[in-house]
Protein backbone atom coordinates (compact mmCIF):
# COMPACT_ATOMS: atom_id res chain seq x y z
CA UNK A 1 0.00 0.00 0.00
CA UNK A 2 1.34 3.30 -1.24
CA UNK A 3 -0.61 6.55 -0.04
CA UNK A 4 0.08 10.06 -0.36
CA UNK A 5 -1.58 12.86 0.72
CA UNK A 6 -1.38 15.05 -2.43
CA UNK A 7 -3.96 17.47 -1.26
CA UNK A 8 -2.46 20.77 -0.89
CA UNK A 9 -3.07 23.88 2.28
CA UNK A 10 -5.39 26.39 1.50
CA UNK A 11 -7.54 24.82 -1.15
CA UNK A 12 -11.25 24.15 -0.99
CA UNK A 13 -10.74 20.61 -0.87
CA UNK A 14 -7.87 21.40 2.40
CA UNK A 15 -10.65 23.65 3.98
CA UNK A 16 -13.38 20.92 4.15
CA UNK A 17 -11.14 18.27 5.43
CA UNK A 18 -9.93 20.69 8.20
CA UNK A 19 -13.57 21.61 9.13
CA UNK A 20 -14.55 17.99 9.21
CA UNK A 21 -12.17 16.70 11.28
CA UNK A 22 -12.79 19.58 13.98
CA UNK A 23 -16.70 18.97 13.50
CA UNK A 24 -15.74 15.09 14.38
CA UNK A 25 -13.26 15.94 17.36
CA UNK A 26 -16.79 18.11 18.94
CA UNK A 27 -18.69 15.02 18.53
CA UNK A 28 -16.55 12.93 19.99
CA UNK A 29 -16.13 15.45 23.08
CA UNK A 30 -19.74 15.47 23.15
CA UNK A 31 -20.46 11.71 22.86
CA UNK A 32 -17.80 11.48 26.12
CA UNK A 33 -19.58 14.14 28.05
CA UNK A 34 -22.35 12.18 27.80
CA UNK A 35 -20.79 8.94 28.75
CA UNK A 36 -19.41 10.38 31.80
CA UNK A 37 -22.55 12.06 32.33
CA UNK A 38 -24.42 8.79 32.39
CA UNK A 39 -21.65 6.87 34.39
CA UNK A 40 -21.79 9.38 37.52
CA UNK A 41 -25.71 9.88 37.69
CA UNK A 42 -25.70 6.27 37.17
CA UNK A 43 -23.54 5.66 40.09
CA UNK A 44 -25.05 7.95 42.65
CA UNK A 45 -28.62 7.33 41.44
CA UNK A 46 -29.04 3.69 39.70
CA UNK A 47 -32.87 4.49 39.08
CA UNK A 48 -32.79 7.73 37.14
CA UNK A 49 -33.29 6.18 33.56
CA UNK A 50 -37.06 5.94 35.27
CA UNK A 51 -37.51 9.42 36.52
CA UNK A 52 -38.08 13.19 34.41
CA UNK A 53 -34.20 13.60 35.24
CA UNK A 54 -33.55 11.01 32.29
CA UNK A 55 -35.53 12.73 29.94
CA UNK A 56 -34.39 16.06 30.52
CA UNK A 57 -30.83 14.58 29.70
CA UNK A 58 -31.67 13.45 26.41
CA UNK A 59 -32.99 16.35 25.47
CA UNK A 60 -30.03 18.51 26.55
CA UNK A 61 -27.69 15.64 24.58
CA UNK A 62 -29.83 16.16 21.51
CA UNK A 63 -29.28 19.75 21.73
CA UNK A 64 -25.68 19.80 22.72
CA UNK A 65 -24.70 17.15 19.28
CA UNK A 66 -27.61 19.13 16.70
CA UNK A 67 -25.93 21.44 15.16
CA UNK A 68 -22.26 19.30 15.33
CA UNK A 69 -24.42 16.39 13.48
CA UNK A 70 -25.73 19.36 11.41
CA UNK A 71 -22.79 20.45 9.88
CA UNK A 72 -21.62 17.04 9.21
CA UNK A 73 -24.06 16.13 6.99
CA UNK A 74 -23.42 19.73 5.10
CA UNK A 75 -19.87 19.39 4.78
CA UNK A 76 -20.49 15.73 3.46
CA UNK A 77 -23.00 17.58 0.71
CA UNK A 78 -20.29 19.98 0.41
CA UNK A 79 -17.91 17.15 -0.35
CA UNK A 80 -19.46 14.78 -2.53
CA UNK A 81 -21.44 16.60 -5.02
CA UNK A 82 -19.04 19.27 -6.14
CA UNK A 83 -18.35 16.30 -8.78
CA UNK A 84 -21.50 16.86 -9.97
CA UNK A 85 -22.66 20.62 -9.68
CA UNK A 86 -20.45 24.00 -10.09
CA UNK A 87 -18.90 24.49 -6.57
CA UNK A 88 -20.80 28.00 -6.05
CA UNK A 89 -24.02 26.26 -6.98
CA UNK A 90 -23.26 23.88 -4.82
CA UNK A 91 -22.28 26.17 -1.69
CA UNK A 92 -25.91 28.45 -2.57
CA UNK A 93 -27.42 25.37 -2.33
CA UNK A 94 -26.22 24.38 0.78
CA UNK A 95 -26.31 27.38 2.60
CA UNK A 96 -30.22 27.75 1.25
CA UNK A 97 -30.31 24.21 2.83
CA UNK A 98 -29.24 24.65 6.52
CA UNK A 99 -30.93 28.17 6.30
CA UNK A 100 -34.20 26.26 6.01
CA UNK A 101 -33.10 22.81 8.12
CA UNK A 102 -33.13 25.87 10.63
CA UNK A 103 -36.47 26.99 9.77
CA UNK A 104 -38.29 23.89 10.25
CA UNK A 105 -36.09 23.39 13.59
CA UNK A 106 -38.11 26.21 14.83
CA UNK A 107 -41.02 25.46 13.28
CA UNK A 108 -40.92 21.99 14.38
CA UNK A 109 -38.74 19.91 16.38
CA UNK A 110 -34.82 19.23 15.74
CA UNK A 111 -35.70 15.42 15.37
CA UNK A 112 -37.96 16.68 12.22
CA UNK A 113 -34.81 19.45 10.98
CA UNK A 114 -32.46 16.13 10.97
CA UNK A 115 -34.95 13.88 9.23
CA UNK A 116 -35.03 16.86 6.50
CA UNK A 117 -31.37 17.10 6.03
CA UNK A 118 -30.87 13.15 5.67
CA UNK A 119 -33.71 12.34 3.26
CA UNK A 120 -31.70 15.25 1.06
CA UNK A 121 -28.29 13.42 2.26
CA UNK A 122 -29.21 10.28 1.67
CA UNK A 123 -30.70 10.83 -2.19
CA UNK A 124 -27.56 13.01 -2.97
CA UNK A 125 -25.16 10.32 -1.70
CA UNK A 126 -27.24 7.13 -3.39
CA UNK A 127 -26.89 9.12 -6.78
CA UNK A 128 -23.21 10.09 -6.25
CA UNK A 129 -22.63 6.28 -5.17
CA UNK A 130 -24.50 4.95 -8.09
CA UNK A 131 -23.00 7.30 -10.70
CA UNK A 132 -19.63 6.10 -9.85
CA UNK A 133 -19.94 2.88 -10.04
CA UNK A 134 -21.41 2.77 -13.28
CA UNK A 135 -18.26 5.10 -14.46
CA UNK A 136 -20.60 8.06 -15.02
CA UNK A 137 -18.28 10.71 -16.62
CA UNK A 138 -19.67 13.93 -14.84
CA UNK A 139 -17.74 12.95 -11.93
CA UNK A 140 -14.67 14.31 -11.19
CA UNK A 141 -12.76 13.20 -7.93
CA UNK A 142 -9.79 14.51 -5.85
CA UNK A 143 -7.69 11.11 -6.67
CA UNK A 144 -8.04 8.71 -9.84
CA UNK A 145 -8.31 5.29 -9.70
CA UNK A 146 -11.86 3.40 -9.69
CA UNK A 147 -11.74 1.53 -6.12
CA UNK A 148 -10.50 4.24 -4.10
CA UNK A 149 -13.94 6.72 -6.03
CA UNK A 150 -15.86 3.70 -5.29
CA UNK A 151 -14.31 3.48 -1.97
CA UNK A 152 -14.74 7.33 -1.30
CA UNK A 153 -18.52 7.16 -2.19
CA UNK A 154 -19.45 3.99 -0.08
CA UNK A 155 -17.94 5.68 2.93
CA UNK A 156 -20.00 8.81 2.47
CA UNK A 157 -22.99 6.98 1.82
CA UNK A 158 -22.53 4.60 5.00
CA UNK A 159 -21.93 7.33 7.67
CA UNK A 160 -25.13 9.08 5.92
CA UNK A 161 -27.09 5.85 7.04
CA UNK A 162 -25.58 5.46 10.41
CA UNK A 163 -26.19 8.70 11.35
CA UNK A 164 -29.90 8.22 10.12
CA UNK A 165 -30.26 5.61 11.86
CA UNK A 166 -29.31 6.25 15.40
CA UNK A 167 -31.08 9.82 14.30
CA UNK A 168 -34.10 9.16 13.34
CA UNK A 169 -34.57 5.37 13.40
CA UNK A 170 -33.13 4.37 16.96
CA UNK A 171 -36.79 3.11 18.09
CA UNK A 172 -37.90 1.77 14.31
CA UNK A 173 -37.75 -2.00 13.73
CA UNK A 174 -35.66 -1.38 10.65
CA UNK A 175 -32.95 0.03 13.18
CA UNK A 176 -30.95 -2.93 13.79
CA UNK A 177 -31.16 -3.61 9.29
CA UNK A 178 -29.89 -0.28 8.61
CA UNK A 179 -27.25 -0.30 11.27
CA UNK A 180 -25.41 -3.33 9.13
CA UNK A 181 -26.20 -1.81 5.76
CA UNK A 182 -23.99 1.32 7.14
CA UNK A 183 -21.41 -0.84 8.59
CA UNK A 184 -20.94 -2.93 5.71
CA UNK A 185 -20.90 0.48 3.74
CA UNK A 186 -18.41 1.91 5.95
CA UNK A 187 -16.41 -0.97 6.38
CA UNK A 188 -16.05 -1.96 2.38
CA UNK A 189 -15.73 1.79 1.50
CA UNK A 190 -12.34 1.92 3.60
CA UNK A 191 -11.01 -1.00 2.42
CA UNK A 192 -11.64 0.15 -0.67
CA UNK A 193 -9.94 3.30 0.04
CA UNK A 194 -7.06 2.18 1.70
CA UNK A 195 -6.34 -0.85 -0.13
CA UNK A 196 -7.21 -0.16 -4.32
CA UNK A 197 -4.07 -1.26 -5.79
CA UNK A 198 -4.45 -4.18 -3.53
CA UNK A 199 -8.62 -4.80 -4.24
CA UNK A 200 -7.45 -4.11 -8.20
CA UNK A 201 -4.43 -6.78 -8.43
CA UNK A 202 -7.08 -9.49 -6.71
CA UNK A 203 -9.67 -8.46 -9.28
CA UNK A 204 -7.44 -9.01 -12.10
CA UNK A 205 -5.84 -12.24 -11.31
CA UNK A 206 -9.28 -13.68 -10.91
Amino acid sequence: MNLKLTMKPKTYNFYIMVVTAAVLTAIGLVCLYGIGYYTITTESMPNWIETPLYGHYIDSMNLYIYPFVVLLLVILGLCIPKRIVPRQTLLSSGAGILALNIIIALVLNIEASLGFLLGISIVIQTAVMILTIIKWGGLTFERDGYFIQVGSAMLHMGIVIFVFDFVIMRTSGLHLPLFWVATILITIGTVLSFYPEEIGRMVRFH
